[in-house]
C-alpha cells in the first residue's frame, strides 16, 4: 500500500518503535528483514529504541541477537535501560499500588485474578490460572509466583491487569485513585496502573535529553492508546495503517501496517533514499 515518507534530508537519531501491533508482525515476530535494518541503523549512530508496555528482560530476550547494546523503553516508559544499565525507572508509592489491589479485590467478579505487579526487574503473580500463565508469558520473561501480592517486597514500577473484555469495568473500579495514578488501556485485554505523568512519551523525551536531540530528529511508531503521548515528541510521527482511530488522527504520518512490516518499509524507504541523496552530492 502506498506510505509516506520521511525527508530524506532528515537528520535523523531516535527511531522509537512500539512492539504488538506495530514492529511486531502478523504472528508476533520480529522480521527477519528486521535485524540487518537496525544494525544499519545503529552503524549511522541512530539509536533504535524499542517501547513497550513488555518487561524490559522480555525485550531484552527478544533482541538479544544485536550485537551492540539496544536501548530499551519498557513497562510503557517506566523504565529505560541501555544495555544492563538502568538509565531511568519511576517507582509507585507501596500504598498506593497495594490500594490499586486491594480495590480490585474488593470488587468481586474475580477482577483481581490477573493482576501482575511489576517490580524493576521481576513480575509478580499471586497463584496464577492457566489462563494468565498464557496471557502473561509474551511479555514477562522473570516472574515469580507469591502468596499474595501485598506481601511483595520490591517496588513496584507498574500495575498490569490482564481483564479480557472488561477495561471499562476495571477503569471504573479504580477511579477512587484516578487523582494519584493513571490507569491507561494498553491492549484489547490489558489496563496497566502508574504514576501521573508516566508514559512512554516521557521516556522518549529524557532520550532525546540525553541524546541533545529534538522532535525534528526523532521517529516514533505506534497503533495504540499507550502510543498517544510519544508520537507527540517526534515530528516524524506514524500511526500503522491498523493503528487505533485515535492514533491515527494523532499522528502526522501513516505506515503500512504491521502485517506488511511497515515500519521497515518505512525506514528502508528512507536510509534508500538518504543514500541516494549522498550520492549526489557526491558526484
Amino acid at each position: 500500500m502506498p506510505f509516506d515518507v520521511i525527508d530524506p534530508t532528515a537528520d535523523i537519531k531516535l527511531v522509537a518503535v512500539d512492539m504488538d501491533g506495530t514492529f511486531l508482525d502478523g504472528d508476533g515476530r520480529i522480521p527477519d528483514a528486521a535485524w540487518p535494518l537496525i544494525d544499519q541503523l545503529h552503524e549511522r549512530s541512530i539509536t533504535f529504541a524499542p517501547a513497550s508496555g513488555r518487561q524490559h528482560a522480555r525485550l531484552a530476550e527478544q533482541f538479544a541477537g544485536l550485537a551492540r547494546p539496544l536501548t530499551i523503553i519498557a513497562e510503557n516508559g517506566t523504565v529505560v535501560m541501555r544495555g544492563d544499565r538502568e538509565l531511568y525507572s519511576n517507582v509507585i508509592a507501596a500504598p498506593l499500588a497495594d490500594r490499586v489491589i486491594g480495590l480490585l479485590r474488593t470488587a468481586g467478579s474475580g477482577l483481581d485474578f490477573g493482576v501482575v505487579r511489576c517490580g524493576r526487574r521481576m513480575g509478580y503473580l499471586q497463584q496464577p490460572g492457566d489462563q494468565l500463565a498464557r496471557a502473561v508469558e509474551p511479555y514477562y520473561a522473570r516472574i515469580q509466583t507469591v502468596e499474595d501480592l501485598l506481601a511483595v517486597q520490591d517496588e513496584t514500577i507498574k500495575l498490569a491487569i490482564y481483564c479480557p473484555q472488561r477495561s471499562t469495568e476495571v477503569a471504573r473500579v479504580l477511579q477512587p485513585v484516578a487523582g494519584q495514578l493513571q490507569v491507561v488501556i494498553s491492549g484489547e485485554n490489558w489496563v496497566d496502573v502508574m504514576n501521573l505523568g508516566v508514559h512512554k512519551g516521557v521516556a522518549v523525551g529524557d532520550l532525546q535529553r540525553q541524546l541533545g536531540i529534538g522532535p525534528e530528529q526523532t521517529v516514533v511508531f505506534g497503533d495504540y492508546h499507550n502510543d498517544l503521548e510519544m508520537l507527540g515528541m517526534a515530528s516524524h510521527s506514524f500511526a500503522m495503517a491498523n493503528a487505533h482511530p485515535l492514533i491515527r488522527q494523532a499522528a502526522h504520518f501513516t505506515a503500512p501496517p504491521n502485517t506488511e512490516h511497515g515500519v521497515l518499509q518505512v525506514l528502508r524507504a528512507w536510509l534508500d533514499g538518504a543514500d541516494t541523496l549522498a550520492g549526489h552530492l557526491l558526484r
